[in-house]
């Protein structure tokens, strides 16, 4: 697990699709350690094959209308023992993926110096940067897929995500943007 903090002077409005940016950073971290093939699941996991590798949490302390600050953190498999229990969804770590045994630290320092300079390119420009390696690693692009909102659920074709970070999902040959939920991995 690793987290860091980062101040959006901006605001809370400078953090949309924050989670999406961090997601392409470990993506790509992975890539320069010889990872490769990991995909990206909206708004925040990372998968290998089908299994989820690595989930991004951020809370955020700050109020609306001043600067914010984010509690950046990434859970990352590395070496799970084989009787893991009270997981309901397939995983993976790197111990099983990884062609080569990676250091846990050089991968650490990796990862947080590529989010620090991604972090500053982010708060200026937003996600803009970070679409064109979002949409080549989606993992559900041009899938059907079930997004569940709390008790509530849209089945559709996944279209990817929108420069604020919103999935869209075609329904009814309507595209809609979702700001909020969660994408089911059970079959639709």
């Amino acid at each position: 697990y690793m987290s860091m903090l980062w101040r959006f002077e901006q605001g809370y409005q400078a953090m949309s699709g924050l989670s999406l940016m961090i997601g392409v950073v470990l993506n790509n971290t992975l890539q320069q350690v010889g990872v490769k093939g990991c995909q990206l699941k909206w708004p925040n996991d990372v998968y290998f094959e089908g299994k989820k590798l690595a989930g991004i949490l951020i809370e955020v302390e700050g109020q609306a209308g001043s600067s914010t600050s984010a509690i950046i953190g990434v859970g990352l498999n590395v070496n799970l023992p084989n009787d893991v229990s009270g997981i309901d969804q397939a995983f993976t770590d790197l111990s099983h993926i990884s062609v080569k045994k990676l250091s846990r630290n050089e991968l650490a320092a990796r990862f947080i110096e590529n989010l620090w300079k991604a972090l500053p390119q982010f708060e200026a420009q937003g996600l803009h940067p970070f679409l064109n390696d979002w949409q080549t690693s989606d993992l559900f692009f041009n899938k059907p897929i079930k997004l569940l909102m709390g008790d509530k659920s849209v089945q559709g074709i996944s279209k990817g995500i929108d420069a604020s970070g919103a999935l869209l999902l075609e329904s009814a040959g309507t595209v809609t943007a979702y700001h909020g939920g969660e994408i089911s991995v059970r079959s639709v």
